[in-house]
């Protein structure tokens, strides 16, 4: 008869699992062995936050859960990271922790947490396995991880139980392991929304993490092209539009510009969100703005409602507001030249930079050298409003960062996941010192598992958002500013091909040395954080 373990394990590889990302102790080993059996590959990792960040990016590029496993006590508390970072990014994942023996729970108290407990605030299930029905409830929770809005789930191994015989009461087959497909909009709510449609003189599109890469790229395309209006995509839907469609007006919701582009948004009638998801939204304009939402769920959310709602399959939706032959706006060439104009403005580098580079023309001197199809992670503070808004991207799956939660240090584990899923496409992490500084150590994770791509670390030496908003509020600096660390000189120590540039052409030729290297490599960037002061700019409004 089968073990705990052993079920676990089959059940996860029925379902397509074919690696899983962790730190194990003692009492996860049986399940690390039965996984082994059945052909699922364990990556160490240096740290269970890099685990579960790598396990959150893997859901978010193959929309089936990425796996992520921890000993009890303080791995299961390290790994909540990225578990809370997919809960707000909307990715499948399935987090399996190690839990105190069910034998020794009504006595320990060494390491013994509630994990499901610590677990069930940012998870859409948290449940500890007793050694019954194992299969039946690892397929439940598999498919409530990819239910939408998908997200992850928390699986609880008890030490003992892992060995243990797995008693079956219930036919595991009877227990879906995949989602019900959604179901087409109502004709009558169609109506409303074309209705509404044709009311607004000035709408704007925004696309969002709603919209499901997969399957309604085209969808969206010929939507918008019919429909006519100014598009903006907010950072999870970079490349459900290509950046140089002539619709294309720029990357809203906490990026470089973001005063700009609320502003622009206050002036229309109406604000059309497809697959738009408020929890993309770091400011509060989207409540006082009328918006019409398109998307495969509701968005309405306690004193929030949108002004109608179409709610069905998206690709369908889209497809018969396609058909209708829309107006043309009553935007005025003036009014969108005049915005474009400005946004160009906020991202023209300074010229008045002398204790490094700027960030603008780092991010563009890295699009320039390379591939369109380059997979860029980008990290969250500073750095993310300038790449997010900088860098070009012309197809989905092509752009990640973590918006939801906004977390430090999740462009490093991105990449690493990225470069296993996507072996045949170029790979560039871009990353402050900050985040790097979290999760340097796993340099020497992509040393010993061959994950090769080029790290550029935006380095400022402070925690450069954080003291503008200091500076702002006339508040005095604290805890703000890092020492020196040469970058270069610590990934090297790690194995990793590395240089320290100061210019330009010297970032240019570290890029095509770095790539050429057959090794990690990471490339040491000193930043003048000044013009960060222009990209974080707050809106008028709101």
């Amino acid at each position: 008869m089968a073990t705990c373990a052993e079920v676990l394990a089959q059940t996860l590889k029925d379902g397509g699992i074919t690696r899983m990302y962790g730190l194990p102790g003692g009492e996860i080993l049986d399940f690390v062995e039965a996984a082994r059996k059945v052909g699922i590959e364990f990556l160490l990792t240096r740290h269970e936050a890099t685990a579960s960040l790598m396990a959150d990016a893997t859901g978010q590029m193959q929309r089936r859960p990425g796996v992520c496993v921890s000993t009890l006590g303080p791995g299961a508390v390290n790994m909540t990271l990225g578990v809370a970072n997919a809960f707000l990014d909307r990715a499948p994942m399935i987090a399996i922790t190690a839990a105190t023996a069910a034998a020794a729970q009504p006595y320990a108290t060494h390491q013994n947490l509630d994990l499901n407990a610590v677990y069930r605030p940012f998870t859409k299930m948290s449940i500890t396995l007793n050694g019954e029905d194992t299969a039946a409830k690892v397929r439940q929770a598999f498919c409530c991880t990819l239910e939408p809005r998908m997200g992850p789930v928390h699986i609880g191994l008890p030490s003992d139980v892992s060995s243990e015989p797995d008693r079956q009461h219930t036919d595991p087959l009877s227990v879906a392991l995949m989602p019900k497909p959604i179901a087409p909009a109502a004709t009558e709510a169609i109506d409303r929304m074309v209705q509404h449609l044709h009311q607004a003189q000035r709408p704007v599109v925004l696309l969002g993490l709603d919209l499901n890469p997969e399957t309604d790229v085209e969808a969206v395309r010929r939507f918008v092209e019919a429909f006519g209006a100014p598009v903006f995509v907010t950072p999870k839907a970079k490349g459900l539009l290509p950046e140089d469609h002539p619709q294309f007006f720029g990357v809203c919701c906490g990026v470089s510009g973001d005063g700009v582009i609320v502003d622009f948004l206050s002036t229309a009638d109406l604000l059309v969100g497809v697959g738009f998801e408020p929890v993309e939204s770091d400011k509060l304009w989207h409540q006082s703005l009328p918006i019409a939402s398109i998307g495969p769920l509701s968005i309405a959310a306690g004193e929030f409602k949108p002004v109608v709602e179409l709610v069905g399959e998206v690709r369908s939706s889209l497809d018969a507001l396609a058909r209708i032959s829309w107006s043309q706006t009553g935007w005025s060439e003036s009014s969108l030249t005049g915005f474009q104009a400005t946004l160009a403005d906020v991202l023209t580098p300074s010229e008045q930079l002398d204790h490094g580079l700027s960030p603008v023309e780092v991010t563009r001197c890295l699009r320039q050298v390379s591939a369109a199809d380059t997979i860029l992670t980008t990290d969250v503070g500073s750095i993310k409003f300038v790449t997010t808004q900088a860098w070009t991207t012309f197809t989905p799956f092509s752009f990640f960062e973590s918006n939801g939660l906004s977390s430090m240090s999740y462009a490093f584990p991105a990449a690493m996941a990225a470069t296993l899923q996507y072996p045949d496409r170029p790979v560039l992490c871009m990353i402050g010192d900050g985040g790097f500084g979290m999760t340097l150590g796993d340099v020497e994770t992509c040393v010993r598992e061959k994950l090769h791509f080029v790290t550029v670390v935006f380095n400022d030496q402070s925690l450069s958002l954080i003291q503008i908003a200091q500076a702002r509020r006339g508040l005095t600096e604290r805890g703000v500013r890092y020492g020196s660390v040469d970058f270069a000189a610590a990934a090297a120590a790690l194995g990793a091909w590395s240089q320290r540039v100061t210019s330009l052409e010297e970032l240019a030729e570290a890029v095509h040395a770095g790539r050429m290297s057959n090794r990690p490599a990471v490339i040491d960037v000193p930043i003048d954080p000044r013009e960060y002061q222009v990209h974080a700019a707050p809106p008028k409004m709101v």
